[in-house]
C-alpha cells in the first residue's frame, strides 16, 4: 500500500505539524493533524486479489454485498459526496457488524479475500471521521489475517497497526496508540537491520520514520514535550542516515520539530528548525514548500517581528496560488489577519 505525500496547512495564529492525509483537526487536544498512511480509497477495481481463496456460500453473498456497498460508498466519496456515501457505509458495516466482537470456539475461518474488504471499509469509515469503527475494523482486519496465517510482522499488518496508532491518537487512547506505533518500530527496525549496511527498503524506512513521528505527535499532545523531541530527531537521523540528506519527508519532520518548540515558547529552536525546513523543501519538496513558509512566518510573527513576517505570508500566499494549493491559500489569509490585527495594536500603542 502506497504511502502519499499530501500536506495541509494548519496555522490559524500558530504553526501546524504538517501531515500526508489530514484527516480531523477537532477531536484531538492542541488540533494535532494526523496522516492515516495508506488510507487512500480504492474503487472496487482495487479489491481485486491475485489469488481468490475459497469461499463459502454464505460468504459469497456478504463478500458480494459488501463489495457493492463498498463500491458505492468509495463513488460517492471520490466525489465529496459524504451524505450520500453514509447510508452505504452502513449498510456494509452491517454486514459484518457481527463478525468485528469476540470471536467464539468453533466460529468459521473467515478467508483472506473476505477479510481485505473489512480494511477497505475501515478507510471509508476514516474519510467519514468514524474513528471508533475504523478502529474495530482494522483491528478485526488484523485479527481476520491471523487466521489465515498472515504474520503480525508482515506490511499488511503493520501498515494496519500505523493506521490503527494514529486513529487511538486521535480519540485519545494513547495506551493502545503508543502500543501500536511501537510495534511498528520494532518490526520495522528488525527488517531494516537484517539488511546490515545495504540499501534500506524505502518504504520499510517510511513506515519506521511514520511510527516515530506518531509516538512525537502522541507526546505533544499529551505535553510530554522531551519525548516529542526526542522522537522527531531520531527521525530526522535516521531518514538522513537511511534516505540521504535530501529525502522530501526530511522538511516535513523538521516542521512538526519547530511547531513542537513553538507550542512551549522556545521560538529561537522553533526558528532555527522551520529555517532549515524551508532551505530543504525549497529543494527537495516543493509541494509543502508555501506550508513552511507560512510557518516560519506564524514564528517570525511570534517573536514580534511583524513586518518579517508580513512579507513571509505575503510570499507563501504568491507561492500557494501558483501551485492552486486553496487550502493552504485559505489558511494564509487567516493567518494574515492576525497579523493585520496586531500590526494594528502595536500602531495604537505607539500612538
Amino acid at each position: 500500500m502506497s504511502l502519499n505525500l499530501r500536506t495541509c496547512v494548519r496555522c490559524f495564529g500558530h504553526i501546524r505539524p504538517l501531515v500526508r492525509r489530514p484527516l480531523s483537526s477537532s477531536p484531538f487536544s492542541r488540533r494535532i493533524n494526523w496522516t492515516i498512511s495508506g488510507a487512500a480509497l480504492v474503487g472496487v477495481a482495487g479489491l481485486v486479489y491475485a489469488v481468490k481463496p475459497f469461499l463459502s456460500s454464505e460468504e459469497d453473498v456478504k463478500f458480494k454485498k459488501l463489495k457493492a456497498s463498498i463500491g458505492l460508498a468509495t463513488m460517492h466519496l471520490h466525489q465529496t459526496e459524504l451524505g450520500k456515501a453514509s447510508p452505504h457505509f452502513e449498510e456494509a458495516l452491517g454486514v459484518v457488524r457481527n463478525e468485528l466482537g469476540k470471536r467464539n470456539p468453533g466460529d468459521p475461518v473467515p478467508s483472506e479475500q473476505y477479510v481485505y474488504l473489512w480494511d477497505q471499509l475501515g478507510n471509508i469509515a476514516l474519510s467519514l471521521e468514524r474513528y471508533e469503527d475504523a478502529a474495530k475494523l482494522y483491528q478485526a482486519t488484523v485479527e481476520g489475517l491471523a487466521l489465515n496465517n498472515i504474520p503480525r510482522s508482515s506490511r499488511k499488518i503493520t501498515e494496519l497497526f500505523l493506521k490503527l496508532g494514529q486513529i487511538y491518537a486521535i480519540i485519545s487512547d494513547y495506551t493502545q496508540a503508543e502500543l501500536s506505533f511501537l510495534h511498528v518500530v520494532e518490526v520495522t527496525t528488525a527488517e531494516l537491520r537484517k539488511n546490515g549496511t545495504g540499501p534500506k527498503n524505502r518504504d520499510v524506512v517510511h513506515l519506521n520514520g511514520l511510527a516515530f513521528e506518531g509516538l512525537g505527535k502522541m507526546y505533544v499532545s499529551m505535553g510530554q514535550i522531551e519525548n516529542a523531541l526526542h522522537m522527531y530527531k531520531y527521525s530526522i537521523d535516521f531518514a538522513r542516515s537511511a534516505l540521504g540528506p535530501n529525502d522530501a519527508h526530511i522538511p516535513v519532520l523538521l516542521s512538526d520539530m519547530a511547531f513542537t518548540y513553538q507550542s512551549t515558547g522556545r521560538l529561537e529552536e522553533a526558528s532555527i528548525a522551520v529555517e532549515e525546513a524551508v532551505q530543504l523543501s525549497a529543494k527537495n519538496n516543493p509541494m509543502v514548500y508555501p506550508t513552511i513558509l507560512c510557518n516560519k512566518a506564524t514564528i517570525t510573527m511570534e517573536k514580534g517581528e511583524l513586518e518579517d513576517a508580513q512579507k513571509l505570508y505575503a510570499e507563501a500566499m504568491r507561492i500557494a496560488k501558483k501551485q492552486s494549493d486553496y487550502s493552504a491559500v485559505q489558511e494564509i489569509s487567516s493567518n494574515q489577519v492576525i497579523l493585520l490585527e496586531k500590526l494594528a495594536a502595536r500602531q495604537k500603542e505607539e500612538n
